[in-house]
């Protein structure tokens, strides 16, 4: 199990790479890293693994961990597929009505994403709180629907660079635009879970797949980043 030194150290590398810290094709070498990061070459070793599964990296015989580059397009696709899968889930879970278990963790998160677009400013501090409550969101509603074959096929589709509920493209402070996305995206939370509350399934499917496809407009904000996309 991956210690929280570990994860924090994923986290970091992760964030740099989606946010073009990196060029396309460089070379991910520990040492450098380590010192970048202030850690040991262990958990930096242990993350270019983790990153590689994810698709963030690509693994070169004889050099090691290289940055890939990506296709708009390719990312678009693996939105459009999660759209059908997490839109199914919610069907899925709605017409077999919500138990209590599920009822209290979306709330919880529902409360806990209130709680963080309430406060004054919404900084960098605020990013992987908010990536986790929106990961526990999509996850418990997709667990619920206790169908294996559905709950592989989405998981695998999350491991596909950007596409993954954790990549939330961020903002800076006193950028309203991307703020007002946030609330947006968050408040499209709320009506998933009313309708899912409701027992409505065509409903809540139709919720979550617009929920879905609105998040692919903040990816093509990306765009503009340098040694993310190529093409």
């Amino acid at each position: 199990m991956a210690t929280v030194r570990q994860k924090v150290v994923v986290d970091r590398l992760r964030d740099m790479i989606i946010n073009g810290a990196f060029k396309e094709g460089e070379h991910m070498q520990e040492m450098p890293l380590a010192r970048l990061l202030g850690v040991s070459r262990t958990p930096i070793r242990e993350a270019l693994v983790i990153l590689g599964h994810e698709g963030l990296l690509r693994y070169r015989p004889n050099r090691g961990y290289v940055v890939r580059g990506f296709k708009l397009n390719e990312v678009i696709d693996a939105f459009l597929v999660r759209e059908t899968l997490e839109g199914l889930a919610c069907r899925i879970v709605a017409e077999r009505r919500m138990d209590a278990d599920l009822e209290a963790e979306l709330t919880e998160a529902l409360l806990d994403g209130d709680q963080m677009l309430a406060q004054a400013s919404t900084g960098e501090y605020l990013r992987r709180p908010w990536a986790k409550m929106n990961a526990r969101f999509h996850r418990a509603i997709l667990y619920a629907t206790q169908n294996a074959a559905l709950i592989d096929a989405t998981e695998r589709v999350l491991t596909f660079p950007f596409s993954s509920t954790l990549t939330i493209p961020w903002f800076d402070k006193g950028d309203t635009a991307s703020y007002e996305m946030l609330q947006n995206s968050h408040r499209e939370h709320h009506v998933i879970f009313e309708a899912l509350k409701a027992h409505h399934p065509y409903r809540a499917e139709a919720a979550m797949k617009e929920h879905v496809a609105r998040a692919i407009v903040s990816i093509q904000k990306l765009v503009s980043l340098p040694g993310i996309f190529t093409g």
